[in-house]
């Protein structure tokens, strides 16, 4: 049963499009909101993640003190730069070796360091959710946009 108030189809069009673009903007705003309150109940420090490895370069830094250091599978433990100033930091931070990190003399006699994985599968299970958001996200726009068109046809839109 049709209503009285019918549209022609370049109206349809602008009321669709001008919902479309509602609704993405919508969709945007609420996504980031979504994955920025996702990111921070994980716990997950970016830095920590992506962030270079600060580790002592005798050409480029000065070390400031000394300890001893035991190497995985080494009987007798290694002095290594427990902190450093780094000549091309102009803000004159102090630098420190992290302790958790797991030192291993290699077959050429050198000393490696092999930092802690500080992702634990976190920055995973945040990248599959923000996949699924999208999808969802996806999915839902173009449903609620078809629900959108159908109800102006039949003419029972506003």
């Amino acid at each position: 049963m049709l209503s009285e108030k019918t549209l022609d189809a370049p109206e349809v069009a602008a009321r669709v499009r001008s919902f479309a673009i509602r609704l993405t903007i919508g969709f945007i705003i609420a996504a980031n909101a979504l994955f920025l309150s996702a990111l921070w109940v994980s716990g997950l420090d970016l830095d920590q993640v992506f962030g270079e490895r600060d580790l002592f370069d005798p050409v480029r830094d000065v070390c400031l003190r000394m300890a001893w250091y035991r190497p995985q599978g080494e009987q007798d433990p290694v002095r290594l730069c427990k902190e450093w100033i780094n000549l091309k930091d102009s803000s004159g931070k102090v630098h420190k070796f992290e302790k958790d990190a797991a030192i291993t003399k290699g077959t050429d006699g050198k000393f490696y360091v092999h930092p802690a994985n500080p992702g634990d599968g976190r920055i995973i299970a945040l990248l599959i959710f923000v996949i699924a958001m999208i999808a969802a996200g996806m999915w839902a726009q173009r449903v609620l946009i078809a629900r959108y068109r159908s109800r102006l046809l039949t003419g029972k839109a506003p």
